[in-house]
């Protein structure tokens, strides 16, 4: 019979860590006691569900990887790089197996990131893995509110990976994309660099228009978009859709030339005028969907 003690088990070996100047108390009382370390801490909550965010039959270890990483993806948008997380697991399994491959998934992204698993906590139900993440400036926190007039628009990746790495899942082939969809990478050492120069920036989970759209809004300023500017894997629809993960980002032309900024792609202005205009072939687009929701 499994039991709420033995699936903990399966994670006791992520988080007897020795104390250092980060961690004062870890795992195994109430509640952990971390250091501040004198800095700004940067906290973050993400919730993956089965069906909504991963499909029912997915590996447990690509399951904590992609919850994990996509949570990692918001202190990334906040130009800050991650120290520690906790997780809080919801599952009805009642093979320990599931859990020892679910740990291992927790394991390498927590390795692959330098991160301390600092505690968590298990309950019986439909799967859902909510992670809560915590980090550091790099140099200041980058805010949505804070794009201006004039900025130029950048994104650091193409767009639609994950999408078609989910259509390549559904259809039995594995393909680079099918690793891009369940093992996301988080980009800290683009956040490093872009924290010295942009004014605001967000990641990509809901698709690039309803999260500039967030950024212009919280900004009360506008965008024109050029579409053919835009890197994408399949069509017009990738702009939409959600699940990249790529930072999208404004800074002030006078950085347009920098040997890091002029790596990444410039997609549109922000303008005055609080539209948000996608032009292809100089012609304005319209949308039936602007993005990616959990209700709809």
């Amino acid at each position: 019979m499994i039991s709420e003690s033995t699936i903990l088990n399966c994670f006791q070996h992520l988080v007897d860590i020795e104390k250092d100047d980060l961690v004062i108390v870890g795992s195994g009382d109430d509640a952990a006691v971390i250091k501040s370390k004198g800095k700004d801490l940067v906290h973050s909550t993400d919730i993956s569900k089965i069906n909504s965010h991963f499909p029912r039959d997915s590996k447990p270890q690509d399951i904590a990887y992609r919850s994990i990483a996509v949570a990692l993806s918001d202190l990334a948008a906040m130009g800050a790089y991650p120290a520690f997380i906790s997780i809080g697991l919801t599952s009805n399994i009642t093979d320990l197996k599931w859990y020892k491959q679910f740990a291992n998934g927790v394991e390498k992204i927590l390795n692959e990131y330098q991160l301390k698993l600092v505690g968590g906590d298990i309950t019986n139900g439909e799967i859902s893995v909510c992670v809560n993440v915590f980090g550091y400036a790099y140099e200041n926190n980058i805010l949505r509110s804070t794009a201006k007039v004039g900025d130029l628009i950048y994104l650091t990746g193409p767009l639609g990976e994950g999408r078609r790495g989910l259509e390549d899942w559904k259809n039995n082939h594995q393909t680079k994309y099918t690793k891009k969809f369940f093992n996301p990478k988080v980009d800290f050492y683009k956040s490093a660099y872009i924290s010295k120069y942009a004014n605001s920036c967000i990641d990509i989970s809901d698709g690039l228009i309803k999260d500039l759209t967030r950024i212009c809004e919280s900004s009360e300023v506008g965008a024109e978009i050029i579409y053919e500017s835009i890197p994408i894997t399949n069509d017009i629809n990738d702009l939409s859709y959600g699940d990249d993960y790529k930072l999208c980002y404004t800074c002030s032309p006078e950085f347009k030339d920098n040997e890091y900024i002029s790596e990444d792609f410039c997609i549109g202005e922000i303008q005055s005028d609080t539209k948000i205009i996608i032009k292809k072939n100089n012609s304005p687009v319209n949308f039936k969907k602007y993005g990616w929701d959990s209700f709809e």
